[in-house]
């Protein structure tokens, strides 16, 4: 019963372990992704400062490393601790080890002291020619071989327990080595985030002043947006007028050659008309597709990071001043090349004033929206490919390379952010 339960604390112990290493490779992945992020949004905050004075643009910036460089401290901390409990585990290891080494120690010393106490008792050779048989004789050989290779073992086992126990000591050193390396970066990390936030502060008093100035700015942008958000809404209607037209027509032809014309010249049968809209099965297989892949779809740019999100939110500067966004705003490096996130038929390409180019790409009854672009690569009625060049993002007033992006299922706005994949 005693031996069952050693086993059964081994195996939660070496359960335990393998969570914890999953974990610590999680965290490290997700530190590294960050660590990408940071420098992207220190490349991209070098390049808008060098172009102009301090900005909203700017100043989102500094906010989005800002929240990045907490999420790296968080995982640093995550990690230091993951490192401090296989530490302990270590520690319990090395400690079993050396518990087994002091026992076949032990063990080897009173082989050793019993086989002397044998050999004081009686000559070794005189043992085996004492025989009175040649069958005693065969019995003391094998006697004296098993003590002999008793030894042996016992040294073997020694000798493993001393290389187990060396190999555990330096793994104990690496982690140690490890969770001072994750202090000393956590370290410089918390006080680069206090520079952020000092470089923060300086950017929101250069901006103090300026409330009429950004408030026209803002004015200017939302009257932008909804240009934009009152094309693409008559767009969709007309797409979605077509595709019932097209549907009603395949339901009359379809009603038609399964019912036979019974009628006769004064009473011509009346034609079938569907009493709900339902939509073709080509359109629906795409629907179905674009829907099926919520959350892994790729970003409609290769990098960047999110300045702006989805729906109602309180503006960067301006107190009392809320911002609606109906998609998400991706800050790029210079000349960032918009991609299609999933195969569809580029719908409508047009120009709004304040929001440069956009695309309207259709994906059955779901819409992706690209704008904010300068230069275009498609052509309207053209098939995309997953990941296709749609054009180039453009540079805004303010120095920012920006994308805005939305995704719209049939008249309703989603929220693009629970459709990309997490960066």
């Amino acid at each position: 019963m005693q031996k069952l339960s050693k086993i059964i604390a081994f195996l939660l112990c070496f359960s335990v372990l393998i969570i914890q290493a999953q974990s610590r490779k999680e965290l490290e992945n997700k530190r590294k992704k960050t660590e990408q992020q940071i420098a992207l949004t220190q490349k991209i905050l070098k390049e808008t400062k060098s172009k102009k004075t301090q900005s909203i643009k700017e100043l989102t910036a500094i906010a989005r490393l800002i929240e990045k460089r907490e999420e790296l401290i968080n995982d640093l901390n995550q990690e230091i601790i993951y490192v401090g409990g296989d530490i302990e585990s270590k520690k319990i290891e090395i400690d079993s080890v050396n518990s087994q080494l002091e026992k076949e120690k032990k063990n080897y010393a009173k082989a050793i002291v019993q086989t002397y106490k044998s050999k004081k008792v009686y000559n070794n050779s005189l043992y085996l020619f004492a025989a009175k048989s040649f069958n005693q004789l065969f019995q003391r050989l094998r006697f004296n071989k098993y003590l002999s290779n008793a030894q042996e073992k016992f040294l073997t086992k020694i000798h493993e327990e001393k290389i187990s126990l060396e190999i555990k000591l330096k793994e104990l050193f690496a982690l140690k080595g490890s969770k001072e390396t994750l202090a000393q970066n956590k370290q410089v990390e918390v006080k680069k985030l206090e520079g952020d936030k000092q470089e923060k502060n300086k950017v929101v008093v250069a901006l103090t002043g300026k409330e009429a100035e950004l408030k026209a700015s803002l004015e200017k942008q939302k009257k932008a947006k909804e240009n934009l958000n009152a094309q693409i809404n008559a767009i969709i209607a007309r797409e979605i007028a077509e595709a019932k037209r097209k549907a009603s027509e395949k339901a009359k032809q379809t009603a038609a050659k399964a019912k036979p014309n019974t009628g006769n010249k004064e009473n011509p049968p009346k034609e079938a008309t569907p009493k709900t809209y339902e939509v073709l099965p080509e359109v629906k297989l795409v629907s179905d597709h674009f829907a099926s892949n919520r959350g892994k779809l790729p970003w409609p740019v290769e990098k960047g990071f999110i300045s702006d999100r989805f729906g109602s939110h309180p503006h960067a500067k301006l107190d009392q001043v809320m911002i609606q966004n109906n998609g998400i705003d991706i800050r790029t490096p210079e000349n960032a090349i918009a991609r299609c996130i999933h195969k569809g038929t580029v719908t409508a390409i047009i120009t709004i004033p304040g929001m440069g180019k956009a695309v309207l790409v259709s994906h059955g009854e779901y819409y992706t929206v690209y704008s904010k672009l300068r230069d275009i690569q498609v052509t309207q009625g053209q098939e995309l490919a997953l990941k296709q060049a749609i054009g180039t993002v453009a540079e805004g007033e303010e120095g920012a390379s920006e994308i805005h992006f939305e995704i719209w299922y049939n008249q309703d706005k989603q929220n693009p952010e629970t459709w990309l994949i997490r960066k």
